[in-house]
């Protein structure tokens, strides 16, 4: 049952995604065309003789690598389920690999959590690139006193990228997203 849910909030996702990026990248007339760095461009056909217009591009959209990928935000998605499953499971140990650090969701905090369901997450614009903000609902079963409530809670959680390993970590855990600071880009 559970790996049921998982594959339906990938396809979701996936889904979800999708539309964000055709709706972000579509053109008056209904077409949808990206170039980006690793975009085929169809041939130019020999019976058009119209010029060839430029490609499209992203605002912003230059050297630096673009925001994560559609790929790279389910194996994100897919890291957020199994820290979900590892605590559900019990394993605090393996759930702390997970982390950044035990600073992110230290394990006194987590050891009360008795059950913790991921119920659906959904992406957020991230303020670092190349990071994955997902807003997600958990469903939490609580044996003592916790930072969550017993039911269902919203979280904002921040993914990074191992540098050693290149894997996703958790790299935050709040409740309310993250307020610009003053002078940050």
């Amino acid at each position: 049952m559970r790996s049921r849910r998982f594959i339906a909030l990938l396809i979701v996702s996936a889904l979800g995604l999708a539309a964000i990026v055709a709706a972000a990248l579509g053109r008056p007339g209904g077409e949808t065309s990206f170039a980006g760095p690793h975009a085929v461009l169809p041939a130019p056909s020999s019976t058009t003789s119209a010029p060839a217009r430029p490609a499209p591009t992203l605002p912003g959209f230059g050297a630096t690598p673009a925001a994560a990928s559609g790929g790279e935000v389910l194996e994100a998605v897919r890291t957020l389920k199994r820290f979900c499953d590892l605590v559900d499971d019990g394993d605090r140990h393996a759930a702390g690999r997970l982390l950044a650090g035990p600073w992110v969701w230290p394990r006194r905090e987590l050891a009360p959590i008795a059950r913790l369901r991921l119920m659906s997450a959904r992406v957020q614009e991230a303020r670092v690139q190349g990071d994955v903000v997902l807003l997600a609902r958990v469903h939490a079963r609580l044996r003592g006193p916790s930072p969550l409530r017993d039911g269902v809670n919203t979280l904002f959680f921040t993914l990074g990228r191992d540098r050693t390993t290149g894997g996703w970590l958790v790299t935050a855990v709040t409740t309310s997203p993250q307020p610009e600071r003053k002078g940050s880009p």
